[in-house]
């Protein structure tokens, strides 16, 4: 059963606009992490005197807290886009 050119349409309007809503989730999701990273960098820098010195410890423990923070974001999305499909 083919589709017919309104029917193909439409679906690839739903597709480009599910994939701007994911592209731009994951956007802000990034951002945040990286804020929530670079928080903690600059904490970490009013202990040393040259930003070489910042310990590899903390340097990613940092990162590791941003990319969870942006998990976090992305797992609320695809709760959020799963809640809204069942309806």
């Amino acid at each position: 059963m083919a589709l017919g050119n309104s029917d193909g349409t439409k679906l690839l309007d739903d597709l480009r606009r599910e994939f701007v809503r994911f592209a731009s989730s994951y956007t802000a999701a990034a951002k945040s992490g990286a804020n929530e990273a670079s928080k903690q960098i600059f904490n970490t820098l009013g202990d040393v005197s040259n930003p070489a010195d910042i310990p590899s410890g903390k340097l990613f423990a940092a990162v590791k807290t941003g990319v969870r923070h942006a998990s976090e974001h992305m797992i609320k999305f695809g709760m959020e886009y799963f809640k809204q499909m069942n309806k």
